[in-house]
């Protein structure tokens, strides 16, 4: 039986750097460290562009104690994002570097959506998402994540720029008089009210789930007044109340929120903006009370590393999430769903039939899936070269559960599922490492026979069975004898289409339009 296995966790967030050590041991999972060390990377970014050298070495200082808390107590797995201040920051790479050398640990600065997803994984551990419509919400130090969820399916994921950090940086020397800084930062608000809004009308709002380190010390010192309520096995506080407490702290100098109210001076000036941010996005979600399950993105991240290293559900799982978010992004374009999805199921089925000639792993199949939902999405912007407008809406757009490099190989894979094979004298194709350039150009040989066999649109093959020969390789629908005199025209697709196929794995594609067997 295998031993405990030992993770190490990094959020380097805008307002502070998170640090986790946690072993896992079966099912069970064992917090060992837990630190916040306040690293405020968003101050000097969020006016100047830059993460000044004090801050880099801070940065760097608290990356080499980890890398030694990681060395101490053996840890196998180290895993470290970055958000709001890192995407904005123009010197990050001077950063990224300054750390890899100092500690051997890389950072991968992630989108904004990737955030939301994290922190809906996140709060899945802590709060049942499976019924009803949930809202989460997570201000950070530089933007605000907001992310609704249906019946446990990710519908919209947001990314505000309306961090308390910024927010506080922003607006704390503003001249306007006449206005508390409160009133500033409502005025603020306001215009984005609307698109913010528009998201929550779509249906009741089930519950609304905050998360943060704000609103744990805002729920902190309202439990204190009101004492403790809890609601699905997690805490819950009204709106009222929150609302209450913020303005009171907005009431008192900073010095007297840390002196009366006993909060960190990191915490003591932030906590305001976060505040009112917080109870406008409740409000504007129709609630009364908001749960508070005191999880972050860092727990999002814990439990996809450690779900993807126990087990293959958490990679179910994640699939269905991208999958979901290319649907939603479809329909956003009017797709021909019908074709995508028998694309999508004689892509699946067309990869796990040739494995033994691509030999690619899990990952590629959900690109493949991905490509496959929306290889013909480009045809909403015009038929004529739809393949390269299919690669812009992807490459263009926020696909949840996908980085920004996964993105790019979607887009490049459903460019090529018709017209010009892959070729070094294409921009992007050319720019990539050697492996991403033979994984696009085997996934893309797949899609462009998935594609084939659905030649007409009208879902004539629905599943089919492979046979691989020495020299070639036979592709027998599954399907009733009066459908076989009906597929000439996927035939002929199968054969014209699978060029690439054949350059790739040294044997023709053929489609077999005999009776089934």
């Amino acid at each position: 039986m295998a031993g405990p296995t030992r993770f190490g966790i990094v959020d380097m967030g805008s307002n502070a750097i998170r640090l986790m050590i946690a072993e896992v041991a079966g099912s069970a999972l064992t917090l060992l460290e837990n630190h916040r060390l306040p690293v405020r990377l968003g101050r000097d970014v969020f006016h100047t562009g830059q993460v000044p050298e004090a801050t880099i070495g801070a940065a760097v200082d608290a990356f080499r104690r980890f890398r030694a808390a990681c060395d101490r107590l053996a840890v196998q797995h180290i895993r470290a994002i970055a958000t709001a201040a890192m995407r904005e920051a123009r010197n990050r790479d001077i950063l990224v570097d300054r750390i890899r050398d100092a500690a051997g640990i890389e950072i991968e600065v992630i989108t904004g959506i990737q955030e939301a997803y994290l922190l809906a994984l996140a709060v899945g551990t802590r709060v049942d998402l499976a019924r009803g419509r949930s809202l989460l919400i997570d201000v950070g130090g530089g933007s605000v994540q907001v992310v609704l969820i249906d019946q446990g399916q990710v519908v919209a994921a947001d990314s505000y720029r309306l961090g308390a950090l910024r927010m506080l940086e922003v607006l704390a020397d503003s001249t306007t008089t006449g206005e508390s800084f409160v009133d500033l930062l409502q005025r603020h608000l306001h215009g984005l009210e609307k698109r913010i809004g528009d998201r929550f009308e779509q249906g009741r709002i089930d519950r609304c789930v905050t998360v943060g380190g704000n609103i744990e010390s805002l729920a902190d010192l309202v439990k204190a007044r009101t004492g403790e309520r809890r609601l699905e096995g997690v805490e819950q506080h009204a709106i009222a109340e929150l609302r209450a407490e913020t303005l009171t702290l907005a009431a008192m100098p900073v010095a007297d929120r840390m002196t009366a109210r006993g909060l960190k001076p990191d915490r003591a000036d932030t906590i305001v903006p976060a505040g009112v941010v917080y109870v406008r996005l409740a409000e504007l979600a129709g609630v009364d009370n908001v749960l508070v399950p005191r999880v972050g993105i860092k727990d999002g991240l814990l439990r996809e590393l450690v779900d993807g290293h126990l087990s293959t559900f958490a990679a179910e799982d994640h699939v269905d999430v991208v999958l979901s978010a290319c649907r939603a992004l479809g329909r956003k374009f009017h797709f021909e769903s019908d074709h995508a999805e028998i694309v999508l199921t004689l892509a699946r089925q067309l990869f796990d039939q040739t494995r033994e000639l691509h030999g690619l792993g899990k990952r590629p199949r959900v690109l493949l899936e991905a490509a496959a939902l929306l290889h013909d999405v480009g045809v909403s912007v015009n038929n004529d070269g739809h393949h390269k407008h299919s690669q812009y809406l992807i490459t263009a757009s926020e696909i949840i559960g996908l980085t920004d490099e996964e993105r790019q190989l979607v887009g490049l894979i459903a460019r090529y599922h018709r017209k010009a094979p892959p070729a070094r004298d294409h921009e992007e194709f050319a720019a990539l490492r050697r492996k991403e350039r033979s994984q696009v150009e085997r996934l893309a040989a797949l899609l462009r026979l998935a594609d084939a066999l659905d030649r007409q649109h009208a879902g004539l093959i629905r599943s089919i069975a492979v046979k691989i020969r020495e020299d070639r390789v036979e592709i027998r629908p599954i399907h009733d004898g009066a459908v076989a005199s009906r597929l000439t025209l996927e035939a002929k697709a199968v054969e014209e289409k699978g060029n690439l196929f054949a350059q790739l794995f040294g044997r023709p594609a053929s489609l077999l339009t005999g009776t089934s067997g």
